[in-house]
């Protein structure tokens, strides 16, 4: 019996360009005037979907998976193609100064990002806001400190999960 909800397309809708780079949009029209490298697009599109990381009191946008701190690895070439997705569109500038490469939000973001109103849309654009409100002074070397004095804790709660498991199977 074949599954007849099965593509021989193979479209992928989780964690592509279209969506790393809107989310990316989102960030840096939220960052705007600033521009920012692709390191810290990465870890500020880590902190806004798994923002309960970074604080308790909100509700993260994505689920809490085990080991979720590997996406700032594995996102990155994917998160390059979405930001090249989005300046080939023309709605993200891109910046080359003696630093590097950065991005940065233009008239076109902001115009383009009005036209999502569903609620996830709106969480992003309030998260984004959250997230450069808190770590904008946060120089690169710092940030990467942050990052790294606590990666370890993101995802580390499933760690005992299969002890605590096992122990209501009978």
């Amino acid at each position: 019996m074949t599954n007849s909800f099965y593509s021989k397309r193979n479209i992928e809708i989780f964690n592509t360009p279209v969506e790393l780079g809107l989310r990316a949009l989102i960030i840096l029209k939220e960052a705007a005037p600033n521009s920012l490298d692709l390191n810290r697009i990465i870890i500020y599109d880590y902190i806004l979907t798994h923002s309960q990381d970074v604080d308790e009191s909100m509700q993260s946008l994505h689920p809490a998976i085990p080991n979720r701190f590997g996406e700032l690895a594995v996102k990155r070439k994917t998160m390059q193609e979405g930001l090249k997705l989005m300046c080939t569109r023309e709605l993200l500038d891109i910046e080359y100064t003696e630093s590097g490469i950065t991005y940065k939000a233009n008239k076109l973001s902001e115009y383009f990002i009005r036209y999502f109103d569903s609620s996830y849309a709106k969480n992003l654009v309030e998260y984004s806001h959250w997230l450069n409100k808190k770590f904008n002074d946060y120089t690169d070397s710092e940030l990467n400190s942050y990052i790294n004095k606590n990666i370890s804790k993101w995802g580390s709660e499933f760690t005992k999960e299969s002890l605590i498991r096992g122990a209501f199977i009978e």
